[in-house]
């Protein structure tokens, strides 16, 4: 049986996002495995996967919009800025949970970050985690990112260990926010626990685990936990093709629009009779529907 669609699977602990789609392409037994946007081996939670035609959609889909839970503690500082890098410095810790709470506001709405050492991104053709485990350190990009939610759930002041849920934009690190507010309150502070809650409008609860998952194909009961492939898509407006033009976009012709109501280059979803069949970019000065993405679910 081919599949065509959509996952929401629970990312344990220890585990890639690349270990997740190998273990995935051994389970389904496809090779058309991807997934949107990455968790490093420490983060458990939300890990959305693209199977069959649906990889196709991994530069439109709309994820800019992330909800995290994260755990820290206060008084420690890491090289990779989270419990599992290398201790570097601790420090005495005297901060009420008011403090913190006040802290916080300073990091709601836009602003630029920093990259931590220890990520992925390129600088001069290298990525800076290769160069952090050399002993490198170079100076480092900012990227404008937004957080939108930010709340302290709770904080032990014993421990010096706290939570926070964060709703942010797509390439916030959670690790280099805490990292700063460590840096506001007079001390360090290090992540300690993190999971994705939310992302590319999947929640999760509406997540399985690997075992779920694996049991489910096993019994053939796996249906259920497949979302279609425009789950990802929301945020396009929807556009519905009659039969005639149905079968001429199937086979990749470009239609006229007269429908005044979207704007130019707008992305379309484009359906016939509620069936999914791809994406397709307006263009009012020639009045036509362009192809983007011709899926067909």
């Amino acid at each position: 049986m081919e599949i065509n669609a959509v996952i929401g699977v629970n990312k344990p602990k220890g585990f890639t996002s690349f270990d997740v789609v190998a273990k995935l392409r051994k389970i389904l037994k496809t090779k058309k495995i991807g997934h949107a946007g990455t968790l490093d081996p420490l983060a458990t939670g939300v890990l959305p996967i693209l199977v069959g035609k649906a990889t196709k959609l991994c530069d439109l889909i709309c994820d800019n919009y992330k909800e995290y839970v994260a755990d820290f503690k206060l008084g420690v500082l890491t090289d990779t800025l989270d419990i599992t890098g290398k201790v570097l410095l601790t420090s005495s810790v005297s901060v009420s949970k008011l403090d913190i709470k006040n802290a916080l506001q300073k990091y709601l709405g836009e602003f630029y970050q920093t990259v931590p050492m220890y990520s992925a991104v390129k600088v001069n053709g290298q990525k800076l985690y290769n160069l952090a485990r050399k002993g490198q350190e170079v100076e480092r990009p900012k990227k404008l990112v937004k957080i939108s939610k930010l709340e302290l759930k709770n904080y032990d002041p014993q421990a010096n260990e706290g939570r926070i849920i964060v709703g942010c934009s797509k390439g916030t690190y959670i690790r280099s926010l805490i990292d700063d507010l460590g840096k506001d309150l007079g001390c360090y502070a290090t992540m300690i626990n993190l999971c994705r809650i939310k992302s590319c409008g999947i929640n999760l609860t509406e997540t399985v685990t690997l075992d779920e998952l694996e049991k489910a194909v096993n019994e053939g009961k796996f249906e259920n936990i497949l979302l279609n492939m425009d789950y990802f898509l929301k945020e396009y407006r929807e556009y519905n093709l009659s039969l005639h033009e149905k079968e001429k976009f199937s086979h990749g012709a470009i239609l006229p629009i007269a429908d005044s109501k979207f704007k130019d280059q707008e992305l379309l979803r484009v359906y016939y009779s509620g069936q999914f069949l791809g994406l397709a970019k307006v263009d009012l000065g020639n009045q036509k529907l362009k192809i983007v993405k011709l899926l067909i679910s």
